[in-house]
């Protein structure tokens, strides 16, 4: 029944677009003002969400140089990448206590709308954001916790939206060239074809040799955008996109060649690596209905096929290949609403979506990437039916209440052919989750804004738990309690200030352990503060710097012995300290110091990695072309690591060893951009 009512809500949102659009062209002549096509939540105020949202600009990306994109977080509080510099493995990233995120399902990853995350492939969330270029990226939006109403499942720790450019004329191109032959290539272009037909494009090609023995990696990545519109109503879009990933991964090292600085492999290191290739489609619609009411409708779809060889450990042999070839196609829609209530500002959306990923698993032992026995051939498939409704009241400076309430529910199959057992196929066992959203925000007094939330989130059981019938659990649950300051008191000067606590709860444990059977009976505290300021002291001189806090604390587990313990892999502190200088002639430069604390590397606590402290000197200089402002001249220098700091981003116990993924030493970097 639940499946044909699914069906029913799906039909409708197919259909409903359709009808309205033909109404639509048949009267076009009613003069209603077209906004950007924002995917899903257009109405909602961004500035009025009662939690912490950090974003990220364009200029950002334009200006990083990096050799993977996600570096940019490290603009944000709180925000670390357990880099391990294995060429188009995704990295993990850390927030908000949380140490699985992109690399696991801590941390839900969207482009333009399209979800990023791996259902079940390489690891439950897997999220690759290599598929992104710099240049077409307008704005990332960081959802800190499960804050958003617009994303359901690996939301736990936080969401990353990344929007991409949308109309304008703009011509954009980039180079830069690296330490140990890396090299980036980038262009990024919007033309206005004909009258209300618009293009984005953007291209890259990067290729590395690493510092590292086997650590070459090179890819391709493509995107374009049309957008139409059509009157003054009704607009469409549709956004293709490719990747195309090589690599090799010099893998782990025991602690024995990370204390003496060594660049080799580990013993009896083998061939790793991998491959991938990813295309992306999507069709936008955004019909305004009148002045205050907007229907937005998409549907995308994802193909990829990734494959990994990968080897863990330190004595001969073990490597395997995993190939992960996954189908995705969802849609959606929703009903934006800016209006007047009781003559007060009133922003509401009502959405739901329908989403369906199928992923063929397979595994074989091998021996530098030689294929030896065939171990495991699977076939899962996903689908998610959400809802979401969320509205925003300013009754008045002193009370802007929100209100938001989301339900995710799931199902799927799982068919098992693994080539040593007895082939069998199940159905996942039926789960859903209504997520409450609620606040409030108040301006206390003119450029001091205070504001105060609580958001629920969940996980489900990992991998092909999630289809084992006799598993009797329900989601774990992710509550998140926040209060926040903003100050912005002039133009120069703006800080921020939250306090959160995330508390989980009913986590799914083996109890007793080595029994096969499962309860929900794990709870973990995370508590922190993260603070930022920014200050323009004199022109052209950017002063800024943020902190994060965190404490975590196993509350109840399975083994009692980790009860009250620390949660591996989560800093206790994480800042960031910077000066840039833009002088009127266009010459400047910029410093940055970034410090990771320390944190426990195993779950006993009884191992610990001390953190690490890197420094990066910049130079550049500016001039515009032909008396335009828009049009210009950027050259660069950097040096990265400008102590050369021996450390890791992604340390863990294991093996009998601690183990380490070297990040990159001292590296000296030349750039040159032009806009016109």
């Amino acid at each position: 029944m639940s499946v044909r009512l699914r069906g029913s809500a799906l039909l409708c949102a197919l259909a409903l677009p359709g009808t309205l659009v033909a109404e639509v062209l048949a009267d076009g002549d009613e003069a209603i003002e077209l906004g950007t096509i924002m995917v899903k939540g257009e109405a909602l105020h961004r500035d009025d969400i009662p939690a912490t949202v950090n974003r990220v600009e364009a200029e950002r990306f334009e200006e990083m140089t990096a050799v993977r994109i996600e570096e940019v977080l490290e603009e944000v509080p709180g925000v670390e990448i357990g880099n391990y510099n294995m060429g188009g493995v995704a990295n993990v990233i850390k927030m908000r206590g949380f140490t699985g995120g992109a690399h696991g399902g801590d941390v839900a990853v969207y482009v333009d709308g399209i979800p990023l995350n791996e259902g079940e492939s390489h690891a439950d969330g897997y999220a690759d954001v290599n598929v992104l270029i710099p240049l077409e990226i307008e704005e990332l939006e960081v959802f800190k916790g499960p804050s958003s109403v617009l994303y359901g499942n690996f939301a736990r720790a936080g969401s990353l939206a990344f929007h991409t450019r949308q109309r304008g004329e703009y011509a954009k191109a980039k180079l830069t060239y690296g330490s140990f032959d890396t090299w980036d290539a980038q262009g990024a272009f919007g033309l206005s074809l004909a009258e209300g037909l618009y293009n984005n494009t953007a291209i890259q090609g990067a290729s590395t040799q690493g510092f590292q023995d086997n650590s070459q990696w090179s890819r391709i990545n493509a995107s374009t955008r049309f957008t139409w519109d059509l009157n003054e109503r009704l607009d469409l879009a549709l956004s293709l996109r490719a990747h195309q990933s090589d690599w090799d991964a010099p893998g782990y090292i025991p602690k024995s060649l990370f204390d003496a600085e060594s660049t080799d492999q580990a013993p009896n290191a083998e061939d790793d690596g991998g491959e991938k290739s990813f295309y992306s489609e999507r069709f936008d619609l955004g019909l305004s209905l009148s002045e205050e009411l907007r229907l937005l409708y998409w549907l995308y779809g994802t193909q990829q096929d990734f494959t990994r060889f990968a080897k863990f450990g330190y004595d001969p042999g073990g490597q395997t290949e995993r190939n992960y070839d996954r189908s995705v196609w969802g849609t959606g829609a929703s009903l934006n609403l800016d209006a007047q209530l009781a003559d007060k500002p009133l922003t509401a959306i009502l959405g739901l979506e329908y989403y369906d990923e199928d992923t063929d698993w397979l595994r074989w032992d091998t021996s530098n990437r030689a294929r030896l026995d065939k171990t495991e051939d699977r076939t899962f498939n996903i689908t998610t039916f959400s809802v979401f409704a969320q509205g925003e009241w300013e009754l008045s400076r002193y009370f802007r209440p929100t209100l938001g309430l989301r339900y995710d529910s799931f199902g799927g199959s799982y068919d098992n052919r693994d080539p040593d057992g007895e082939p069998f196929d199940s159905d996942m066992n039926d789960y859903d989750h209504w997520s409450p959203k609620l606040g409030f925000r108040s301006l206390l007094i003119e450029g001091l804004d205070l504001r105060a939330s609580f958001s629920e989130g969940f996980s489900l059981p990992d991998g092909e738990a999630k289809y084992q019938t006799d598993l009797d659990v329900s989601p774990e649950v992710i509550r998140q309690y926040e209060i926040g300051l903003s100050y912005d008191p002039i133009e120069a000067l703006s800080a921020d200030l939250a306090l959160f606590i995330l508390d989980t709860s009913d986590e799914i444990q083996e109890y007793p352990v080595g029994s096969g059977l499962y309860k929900n009976l794990g709870e973990t505290r995370r508590t922190g503060v993260e603070a930022a300021v920014l200050w323009r002291p004199l022109e052209g001189l950017t002063l800024s710097g943020d902190i994060a806090l965190i404490d975590s604390e196993i509350r109840s587990s399975n083994d009692a012995a980790l009860e009250g313990k620390e949660i591996s892999g989560v800093p206790d502190r994480i800042s960031n300290l910077s000066a840039e200088y833009r002088s009127p002639q266009g010459i400047g430069g910029k410093i940055k110091w970034r410090h990771v604390g320390k944190y426990y590397i195993d779950d006993e606590n009884s191992e610990r990695y001390d953190g690490y402290d890197v420094v990066d000197l910049g130079l550049f200089y500016e001039r515009p072309l032909g008396g335009n402002d828009a049009r210009k001249l950027r050259l660069g220098a950097e040096v990265k690591n400008l102590f050369d700091e021996w450390y890791s981003q992604s340390v863990w116990s294991g093996y009998g060893t601690n183990n380490y993924a070297v990040s990159w030493p001292r590296t000296y970097w030349l750039s040159m951009s032009l806009d016109w």
